[in-house]
């Protein structure tokens, strides 16, 4: 099986770092004007799950549950208790998406999963790690704790790639790598990217494995051409 995944890593156009990577990240990243928008984000979410929706994509979305400082090194950029939080939860609870965590890595994963938990009304049983920060023998046994199924924390941001493993499953805990991330078309032409994909698609068919894609919902806004790109990833997965 191939999981569509969507990781949400911004939910406030406002936050100073939204701000100064308008200066420090130059077509990587939003113009100044469009962060004048209070629902930039939310507006991202919304228009991908009604995309979702058109062509039957059963996407996971993978949201922080955490209230730690949003201005931590590798920290998510908005906390739990937040209104855009609840917004962007409301909204994906009404439209029946699959909700996993993102967890961070300076709070106790099951505390993070209990506080989506109750607000969801439904077990936990997807996880990636923000920045894929994480290390296995920190993150499994906390994994298993809270009775996540899946984890998508395996994988290389900057390439397209099958990660090699004896094995993986981890007691129960299911490892399912992701091998395509949408920065990579920031770095990588996109006809190269989707060379790359197709070959490993290969391998996922010879060695029948389970992977996982990640497209973020703020890169939408910030490159309009992902969205063909993400059709693309789309039709070859189903011509796999």
């Amino acid at each position: 099986m191939i999981y569509v995944t969507h990781d949400i890593d911004w939910l406030n156009p406002w936050h100073p770092f939204a701000i100064a990577k308008t200066f420090t990240h130059g077509n990587k990243w939003l113009r100044l004007g469009q962060l004048k928008n209070q629902d930039l984000f939310l507006n991202g979410i919304e228009t991908l799950l009604k995309f979702n929706q058109s062509k039957a994509i059963n996407a996971i979305w993978l949201i922080g549950a955490t209230n730690e400082f949003p201005f931590k090194n590798k920290g998510l950029r908005y906390t739990f208790s937040c209104q855009a939080t609840k917004k962007a939860l409301a909204m994906l609870m009404e439209n029946n998406a699959d909700i996993g965590l993102h967890s961070v890595s300076t709070e106790p994963i099951i505390e993070q999963c209990n506080r989506l938990n109750e607000t969801i009304k439904k077990e936990i049983n997807y996880h990636r790690s923000h920045y894929l920060n994480y290390s296995p023998q920190t993150l499994y046994p906390q994994l298993k704790q809270a009775k996540i199924a899946i984890d998508f924390s395996l994988g290389t941001a900057r390439e397209v790639s099958l990660p090699k493993l004896d094995t993986f499953n981890e007691d129960g805990l299911r490892l399912i790598p992701t091998i395509l991330f949408d920065n990579i078309f920031f770095f990588q032409k996109p006809e190269v990217v989707f060379e790359k994909f197709k070959s490993v698609l290969r391998e996922v068919k010879s060695t029948q494995s389970d992977v996982a894609i990640l497209f973020h919902p703020e890169n939408f806004l910030i490159n309009p051409a992902l969205w063909e790109y993400y059709q693309e990833c789309i039709r070859l997965i189903n011509q796999h």
